[in-house]
């Protein structure tokens, strides 16, 4: 990752902007109806997919 950046600087090309740090946070920080459970996000993604799915049919 250093040579790459180094090679980018040496030609003066500009660095992609880094994500931002993530914070810490601890399960119980995290109100109850803030939590996504699994089952949630794995039917919402089924949703997205098969949606995207029978658009492009």
């Amino acid at each position: 990752m250093k040579d790459a950046e180094k090679l980018l600087n040496e030609n003066e090309v500009a660095f992609p902007p880094a994500p931002p740090e993530r914070s810490k946070a601890g399960l119980d920080d995290i109100p109850c109806r803030a939590r996504f459970q699994d089952p949630e996000v794995a039917a919402a993604t089924s949703m997205e997919i098969a949606a995207g799915i029978v658009a492009y049919s």
